[in-house]
């Protein structure tokens, strides 16, 4: 019979295997998607951050210092990407690892897709192996993400199965992030996903240089299966998953939790044109009450976003309509995370939609290529198009060292 720690340590023998990447057509093309809106989304911050007058002691401190920085600011406006099927955010943390030491160490530069790559793989691998009850307690974009980063950084600097292994378990041992930042909505996630990152590439130099480390990580009541109450799931009859093909771009300004909702409601307003009687939102239960507080930052605010949608007829334009606000009413229910159901009347009649697939997943469809552009172009201006002739250099492996300038003034904002 298998137990859960005889899955553990495959689980850590596949992730440590570097020469079974999936580096399909397929996924190279969504990867190089995902890759821009990284670099797009530190950008941002970049820019953000000078406005505020505020400078960075961390983007010149090494290849930890820059991961650190590269996480965080990817996360600046809370715009990174998103696996709703591993309910985490893995390219905040896993590319952040594969960009610092390539951009630190170029003799590395070589290895950067098969880091991007295993760091994609292994989030979401463990993101799905740890399980419900893990997240209800930690922040499972640290947690995964930190078995991201360490196998980003482990692919990154060439190291083999045995000393890969070494750095999971140095790495395993000190992984954290209590869910307890995904409730007070203060901004803390950036500082867990920069952590997660550095975490990953300290832990690799430490096994490049053969540090001690634990043997078992995951047995017993200290190992990592009991104490952060891993339920070492199977999903799909197998341990291993891309970590690319599940993730989506995030695109409309508002938390993800709530895209879904907005292009419901956007779309039901273009179809039913009359005066809008009332209009019920509805999202999953568990999170509902951080997007019902009239407290928090408008950013989070599900009614108040949902009637800007109406208004606009454009989940991508929510400007605010108070006039609107007081005809919607939203609620918790038994909807998967991810998704919504809306309801509601025009007084040309009665309307429902259930919106069950978040937008941003199909990176190709015309419709969400406009919303994505309209994204980063608000986000960077035409800069836009440097980062996506990066992306795209990276992904064919046409890197020169004038593209490895490139991103190093896009990611540190020189």
């Amino acid at each position: 019979m298998t137990t859960k720690v005889d899955l553990a340590q495959q689980l850590t023998r596949e992730l440590c295997d570097f020469t079974t990447l999936d580096d399909s057509p397929e996924i190279l093309e969504r990867l190089e998607v995902l890759l821009a809106d990284f670099i797009i989304c530190v950008a941002s911050g970049n820019h953000l951050s000078k406005l505020n007058k505020k400078s960075s002691l961390l983007k010149d401190d090494g290849a930890i210092g820059l991961a650190t920085f590269l996480a965080s600011q990817s996360a600046y406006e809370d715009k990174d990407d998103l696996d709703w099927s591993a309910i985490n955010h893995p390219g905040s943390v896993v590319f952040a690892a594969s960009f610092a030491i390539a951009l630190e160490h170029p003799e590395y530069r070589d290895n950067f897709m098969r880091s991007a790559l295993a760091g994609m793989r292994a989030s979401a691998s463990a993101a799905h192996f740890f399980g419900a009850s893990h997240r209800k307690r930690w922040h499972i974009t640290a947690t995964a993400g930190t078995f991201g980063s360490v196998s980003a950084a482990s692919a990154a600097i060439g190291l083999d199965a045995a000393h890969a292994t070494r750095a999971v378990h140095l790495a395993g041992t000190n992984m954290g992030g209590i869910g307890q930042v995904s409730r007070e909505l203060q901004g803390t996630p950036r500082f867990n996903r920069a952590a997660a990152a550095a975490l990953g590439v300290a832990a690799t130099f430490a096994a490049y240089e053969e540090a001690p480390t634990i043997r078992n990580l995951w047995e017993g009541d200290r190992g990592l299966l009991e104490v952060f109450e891993l339920e070492a799931i199977v999903t799909g009859g197998t341990l291993i998953k891309d970590g690319v093909k599940t993730v989506r771009v995030r695109t409309f300004p508002a938390t993800g939790f709530i895209q879904s909702a907005l292009l419901g409601v956007a779309q039901l307003a273009e179809k039913n044109q009359a005066p809008l009687k009332n209009l019920t939102v509805t999202v999953n239960q568990g999170v509902f009450p951080i997007l019902s507080n009239p407290a928090i930052d408008r950013w989070w605010n599900l009614q108040a976003n949902a009637a800007a949608a109406w208004a606009s007829k454009d989940p991508m334009v929510l400007t605010p309509a108070p006039e609107i606000e007081s005809l919607v009413t939203t609620t918790g229910g038994d909807v998967p995370l991810g998704s919504a159901l809306i309801t509601g009347a025009t007084e040309s009649g009665a309307f429902e939609l259930r919106i069950d697939t978040a937008p941003g997943l199909q990176l190709f469809d015309p419709v969400e290529i406009a919303w994505r552009e309209r994204k980063w172009q608000s986000m960077i201006g035409d800069q836009y198009l440097e980062a996506l002739k990066v992306a795209r250099e990276l992904v064919q492996s046409l890197t020169t060292s004038y593209t490895w300038n490139q991103i190093d003034q896009l990611l540190r904002g020189r």
